[in-house]
């Protein structure tokens, strides 16, 4: 029998890593967190929340995690305000970006992403990175799937060219949630998980937006370490479906 939760081991190690954080604020910097971030996690076996690539940034980008953890499930951002200040500045922007999202404040979200992107314009790891905050918010239980349906409906309308951006986060999204529900033993059967699959697009807002199987197994696999065995029954062999990846590699 598995653990209820496919997160609880996550929670417990950004809990611990932010444990230390506070005992060392004034000693740390961000690449040394991430750095910290990164051998924790390889040292008990457990991969960032990402898709099929595994992009050079992807230790940056799971520190959503650890502010996630410690601003919505601890409140340290209220004992602690220089850590997130100074550790979690680009989680912090990204969070307010998407409030004015949210508010209808695009101006106000455009100048945060272009002030806080690594080239100074709007581009789609930008996007996809203020993306991961709600997304990570959701997967961890701080905040409801209607929230990040929004939000996503609301990135489309502030950043209108990253339209693109936003469909593969979605896809992103729907693959994650099939992977973890078939960790947790709810799909059984190819009928169930392409049925699902379809309800989950259409729920999120966005219907045409399905990913292929060999994504959800990707995400099975890395993330929620599932094993040929448990997939074979559920998901088609790549034999058996076309080529759909090249729009399946932003998380």
């Amino acid at each position: 029998m598995r653990e209820r939760s496919p997160y609880k081991r996550r929670i417990q190690i950004a809990v611990s890593i932010l444990s230390e954080l506070t005992k060392k604020t004034g000693e740390l910097s961000r690449p040394h967190v991430v750095e910290i971030l990164r051998k924790t996690y390889e040292k008990q076996g457990l991969q960032p929340i990402r898709g099929k690539a595994l992009p050079q940034d992807i230790y940056d980008k799971e520190m959503a995690t650890i502010y996630v953890v410690g601003k919505h499930g601890l409140n340290l951002h209220e004992e602690y305000p220089e850590l997130f200040e100074k550790i979690f500045y680009l989680e912090e922007s990204y969070e307010k970006a998407v409030e004015s999202v949210l508010k209808g404040d695009f101006e106000t979200a455009r100048n945060i992403l272009k002030e806080v992107s690594s080239t100074g314009v709007i581009d789609s790891n930008t996007v996809a990175r203020m993306l991961r905050i709600p997304l990570t918010k959701l997967v961890l239980g701080f905040s409801k799937e209607e929230e990040f349906a929004n939000i996503l409906r609301k990135t489309i309308e502030a950043f209108p060219e990253e339209e693109a951006t936003v469909l593969k986060y979605v896809k992103f999204y729907v693959a994650f949630k099939l992977a973890e529900m078939i960790f947790r033993g709810e799909v059984k059967s190819r009928e169930y998980k392409e049925a699902l699959k379809k309800a989950l697009a259409i729920r999120i807002g966005f219907p045409r937006a399905t990913p292929s199987d060999d994504y959800v197994k990707a995400i099975a696999e890395s993330v929620f370490e599932l094993k040929e065995q448990d997939l074979k029954d559920v998901l088609k062999k790549p034999s058996e479906v076309g080529d759909t990846t090249s729009t399946e590699k932003s998380s």
